[in-house]
């Protein structure tokens, strides 16, 4: 009974603009898991080589190696409500454009993963100015618990658009999958447009593009925070997060469940996330972040090794969930803690690197696809996992910054 006042949402629900971009954000992340889910079973079905649809995967998050320094630097000194309506606008105009190769002309997969890469471009300025705004609009003392109600929404929302997703295709076929994507970054385009920039980030900037740009590449060499981070998020997600993209071959090929298996597995996972979420938003500033986050690193290792070793679909839903509940506390920590690394006008320039971090997850989705086309997707699996568990135990006992962060 008491858990919706330690939550503080209603508080934060009152700061002005605040719930406008938290329904941007939930529509934004229903269109884009409905797009995964959709785009990830066509382009399965249509090669069964988990190897091409890994790299649908891969697709969507290289532009962010090119373009996440120019998304953050804009995000520092544009109307941020106005970038993240652009890049629903963008992402939505993307997905159609999906819709009529996929359904209608029967096109062969190398055009819907270009303008995959194109609704990752659009995603990369999502991210860059979604958790600045958010933070802003609550205020610096609530930051960490405006960030998480956010990634909350969004996670909630996830599963049902995965899972929906996935019972559409099965019964009222791809398109209707699709066009529901559409919609959904539709909505999300009009709610971010009635959201506004905090009076004390209207004045014009003073710095270049150009030089705002150079500036957050400087970051990694300037704070020794923020390259610690940025490169454990590289290892997450191209070890991680590349977890997804053998999903679809792991629904077929080991668990025999078709699309709507899928969908379920990809749902749990965003069930997961929920929980995941939840728990940073209960929390707020009361946990040590740094060390929280060492612990989550290593426990999605162990699970992505047991997905790996599980053959029977209820199991692999709730291996799944907890793979959600990690993945989704690495990216809101990775969010925290990199915005309290730099001084505030450098924060979306920080998340803007965070972008660039996640860019290099292409080759997670490639490297493990191939595996699993030379072995099986079980052994893909637990290698990237162990990789994670090493990773998590070696930075536990070598840094201990991050420990008391």
């Amino acid at each position: 009974m008491r858990l919706i006042p330690r939550l503080g949402a209603p508080s934060l629900f009152r700061a002005r603009g605040y719930l406008a971009v938290w329904l941007g954000a939930v529509g934004y992340s229903f269109g884009m898991w409905s797009q995964r889910v959709a785009v990830g079973w066509y382009v399965f079905d249509a090669t069964d080589s988990a190897f091409i649809t890994a790299g649908a995967t891969a697709a969507a998050s290289a532009p962010a190696v090119f373009v996440g320094p120019i998304a953050g630097a804009i995000a520092d000194r544009s109307p941020r409500p106005l970038i993240l309506a652009l890049a629903a606008v963008a992402n939505g105009l993307a997905l159609a454009g999906i819709a009529l190769l996929a359904v209608l002309f029967k096109a062969p997969v190398a055009g819907i993963l270009v303008l995959v890469t194109v609704g990752g471009v659009g995603r990369t300025f999502n991210l860059s100015a979604l958790h600045t705004l958010s933070g802003d609009l609550a205020g610096p003392e609530r930051r960490a618990s405006a960030i998480s109600l956010v990634s909350l929404g969004q996670r909630a929302v996830a599963a049902l658009g995965a899972v929906g997703s996935g019972l559409v295709i099965a019964y009222a076929g791809a398109a209707t999958a699709f066009a529901l994507g559409v919609v959904a970054y539709a909505l999300a385009a009009l709610a971010y447009r009635a959201a506004r920039e905090p009076a004390e980030r209207r004045g014009r900037p003073a710095a270049s593009l150009l030089a705002d740009t150079l500036e957050g590449l400087s970051l990694v060499t300037r704070f020794r925070m923020v390259a610690l981070l940025l490169g454990l998020m590289v290892v997450a997600e191209v070890l991680g997060f590349s977890y997804d993209s053998l999903l679809p071959a792991l629904a077929d090929r080991v668990l025999a469940v078709g699309a709507s298996g899928l969908g379920g597995i990809v749902g749990a996972a965003g069930i997961g996330s929920v929980g995941g979420t939840l728990f940073l938003v209960i929390t707020g500033d009361r946990v040590r972040h740094g060390r929280l986050f060492i612990g989550v690193l290593a426990a999605f290792g162990v699970l992505l090794v047991l997905l790996g070793s599980s053959s029977v679909y209820a199991v692999s839903l709730a291996i799944a969930a907890g793979i959600g509940a990690c993945a989704a506390m690495v990216d809101a920590l990775q969010w925290i803690m990199l915005q309290a690394s730099v001084p505030d006008h450098l924060r979306g320039r920080a998340l803007g690197a965070w972008n660039v971090a996640i860019g290099f997850g292409w080759i997670g989705p490639l490297a493990l696809g191939a595996l699993a086309d030379a072995t099986s997707v079980g052994v893909s699996l637990s290698a990237a996992g162990s990789v994670l568990v090493a990773t998590g135990v070696l930075v536990a006992l070598s840094s201990p910054r991050l420990r008391a962060a």
